[in-house]
């Protein structure tokens, strides 16, 4: 693709995008949340996320779909094709009745007036979806071709923006009866910035989605039956992963709604600035692998069993080390962000604890799923996407039988149990492909590594009832000793990782 480069210089565009739209929020979050309960911050932060949520999931198909080279036959690259590009105004029309439909169902069965501040919100969210996704075929249109700047630009300046606006509405005017419509227009300015900046720069592409919403386009029934596929597999995506929040709010209370979204909000953190890109690079490269006509079958699985080993022992290293340190800070974390109030919060300590041990098994299901979906065919993709339906209703399941009796804990131990079920399945297709290739032995951490990590771990744990700047003390001589260790011992690692190309080579 134009403007593609190294794997490393992919990855840091996407870094440094995933640390500026989720820092932002997170620091106003934290002023927010400062001045409201728990009641008041887990309706935005958990009714409205939801919302958006189930209409943006519509998107999440074609991006997929869009970013793999569907096979135009032809035995050429063909993935600035603009027959491909131009599916990606398929979504307007969806999203037009997704963005409508989903506000007005809630309307309807929830008896709701639009006097009520609630209900105006509700209203907002769904314009600015509908905004979102009228941006998003030239948001695929610019990540086909590696525009990796533009997103940047555009991410910071809305995320900026919508920070701004709900900042000004909640601290400066003091708000706090109308804290919903605060969170609504701060979406809303997001929204318009993402569109009028994706569409301002790439004003030529709107005369290809006229002349397609015309039905005057020519689209490839392969594109269009891999956009289903991964359409599907959104779906149960999103039951996976918003079925908790469902539950949440069906027989959960307000605070304990209040807790899950300050604590997901302040651990998905590291998720989304370090894991998401590394899983979109990732995802990105295996999906641009070369065709058979230019390597054999059995030296392209060599060359991706290399790759995948590589990011694999780097997505388990991520994972130790925020397993076994993030629990011992997680209400040291809640005290110096949030104060007092929510460090004592009942069950919130504990559900950060255990989200900090669940970013290990996050880390492994993000490049093992990036994997598996950029290389399987879409007879592969259909079983897959049966897992993940049946990973969806378990995880459903085990978060209304464990949510009465641990709180918001209870949701993220139904999510280990359901991701593990996937873990499991993405390493039997990858041991099927890789047979004899010895990928598992190669990813995983040097002994040395792994042992110097439980020591410093160890030392946290009996710093942890010690005072403010012991503790703190602790946890950097711990890190420093870490990255001692991945410097004496896995060397190599980091080598080949800044060295790794954007396509298989």
């Amino acid at each position: 693709a134009k403007g593609s480069g190294g794997f490393s210089v992919g990855y840091l565009y996407l870094f440094l995008t995933q640390a500026v739209s989720r820092l932002l929020p997170f620091v106003v979050n934290t002023l927010v949340a400062r001045r409201l309960t728990p009641e008041e911050f887990g309706v935005p932060t958990v009714h409205f996320q939801l919302l958006s949520t189930v209409i943006l999931t519509c998107r999440e198909g074609f991006r997929r779909a869009l970013m793999r080279d569907t096979g135009s036959g032809d035995g050429k690259d063909d993935t600035t094709d603009e027959s491909q590009e131009a599916a990606g105004w398929l979504v307007v029309p969806i999203g037009a009745v997704l963005s409508a439909g989903v506000p007005y169902t809630i309307y309807l069965f929830g008896g709701l007036k639009m006097t009520d501040p609630y209900s105006q919100a509700v209203a907002y969210y769904g314009i600015s979806a509908f905004l979102e996704l009228l941006s998003e075929p030239f948001y695929i249109r610019a990540q086909r071709r590696s525009h990796f700047r533009l997103r940047l630009a555009a991410e910071t300046f809305a995320t900026l923006s919508r920070s701004l606006v709900t900042y000004y509405f909640i601290v400066v005017q003091e708000t706090s009866s109308k804290v919903p419509l605060a969170f609504a227009f701060g979406q809303l300015t997001y929204s318009l910035c993402i569109l009028m900046i994706y569409a301002g720069v790439q004003l030529e592409f709107t005369k290809v989605g006229v002349k397609l919403l015309m039905c005057k386009g020519k689209l490839k029934w392969g594109t269009l039956a891999l956009i289903g596929t991964f359409s599907t597999q959104a779906i149960w995506k999103l039951l996976l992963a918003e079925g908790e929040k469902v539950v949440l709010l069906w027989v959960g209370s307000a605070d304990s709604q209040g807790v899950y979204a300050l604590v997901s909000s302040l651990g998905s953190l590291f998720v989304r600035i370090i894991l998401q890109p590394f899983e979109e690079a990732a995802f990105v490269t295996f999906a641009r692998k070369q065709t058979t006509a230019q390597t054999s079958i059995i030296q392209l699985h060599a060359q991706e069993s290399r790759i995948f080993s590589l990011l694999l022992k780097v997505a388990i290293l991520l994972g130790l080390i925020v397993g076994l340190n993030g629990p011992q800070y997680s209400q040291l974390a809640l005290r110096i962000l949030y104060g007092n109030r929510w460090a004592e919060a009942d069950g919130a300590t504990a559900a950060l604890a255990c989200f900090a041990v669940m970013i290990s098994i996050l880390a492994v299901n993000g490049i093992t799923e990036a994997f598996v979906h950029a290389v399987m065919t879409p007879k592969e993709l259909a079983s897959a996407n049966l897992v993940l339906l049946i990973s969806s209703v378990l995880n459903v399941i085990a978060s209304v039988l464990l949510q009465p009796y641990f709180g918001a804990l209870g949701l993220m131990l139904a999510n280990c149990c359901t991701m593990s079920i996937r873990i499991a399945y993405a390493l039997c297709y990858v041991h099927m492909r890789f047979r004899g290739l010895g990928f598992l032995t190669a990813a995983l951490p040097r002994t040395n590594v792994v042992l110097s990590m439980l020591v410093m771990s160890a030392c946290t744990w009996y710093t942890s009832t010690a005072g403010f700047v012991f503790h703190s003390a602790a946890g950097m001589l711990s890190l420093a000793g870490i990255c001692l260790s991945l410097g004496t011992w896995e060397r190599e690692t980091v080598t080949h990782l800044r060295s790794l190309k954007n396509k298989i080579e």
